[in-house]
């Protein structure tokens, strides 16, 4: 009986860790570039690991929990700096010398021309050099689809970079859709098509993750009732216990 009020409990905690990160991924539906998370479950079913590190009690737990990098609706801004990457990559950006990956596109110049994210982060270019464009004969900035950069019909020799990751699962999430990689490799991009006046939305869809959220607290739930199950039944052993 013991094992049964163990096993309920952690499946009521697994499924609440569930819920988290389905609320996570509702909040950042409107994110520009976010990328949901996915959980997957495992359960101890038999064997020695069973026997050995849960002493026969059949625990659930969250296996993991990752990134899902499917592609984001695209939005249009027509706005000259926002750029959408269609297809497999990320921009590459830099701050305070640390370096970071990501998706959100809605870039701008600072006062000496160097592009960077909405939050301040340094794009960098062709061979990781920080990117630059010279407006100083013009506004009319024109982003070609294999990323390079002219100004008023001039090219400014400055080309926007993407970069892949040889693992995406190796990325970690540090929010502001930023993601760091402790560990692996990111290579430049030969072939890849970036989209001038656009966003890359968030890849969360609302029905997708209520239904899941429902789900999952239906199945919290049912273990609760499981778990009270178990204690009236202790109540009443308690109780039998006692008698003459």
């Amino acid at each position: 009986m013991v094992s049964g009020k163990y096993s309920a409990l952690s499946g009521m905690v697994s499924r609440d860790q569930a819920m988290g990160n389905i609320a996570a991924n509702l909040a950042n539906v409107s994110t520009t570039g976010f990328k949901k998370d996915r959980v997957s479950f495992a359960a101890m079913l038999r064997g020695a690991k069973q026997a050995d590190e849960t002493r026969g009690i059949n625990y659930a737990r969250i296996r993991a929990i990752n990134a899902d990098f499917s592609q984001g609706a695209i939005q249009v801004t027509d706005r000259p700096l926002d750029v959408a990457i269609d297809g497999e990559g990320f921009l590459k950006v830099r701050k305070n010398n640390e370096i970071f990956y990501t998706r959100a596109g809605r870039l701008a110049l600072d006062g000496n021309g160097m592009v960077q994210t909405e939050d301040g982060f340094t794009v960098l270019g062709a061979g990781d050099a920080p990117l630059q464009i010279d407006t100083t004969q013009g506004k009319d900035i024109v982003i070609a689809e294999t990323g390079e950069i002219a100004v008023n019909g001039t090219p400014s020799g400055g080309r926007l970079q993407v970069y892949g990751i040889d693992d995406p699962k190796k990325l970690v999430k540090v929010g502001q859709s930023l993601y760091k990689l402790p560990e692996g490799n990111d290579q430049p991009l030969a072939d890849f098509r970036v989209i001038q006046g656009g966003l890359e939305t968030s890849n969360v869809n609302m029905m997708e993750e209520m239904t899941a959220m429902i789900a999952a607290q239906r199945i919290f739930e049912a273990h609760a009732k499981t778990l009270e199950s178990y204690s009236k039944l202790g109540d009443k052993q308690d109780e039998l216990g006692s008698l003459g």
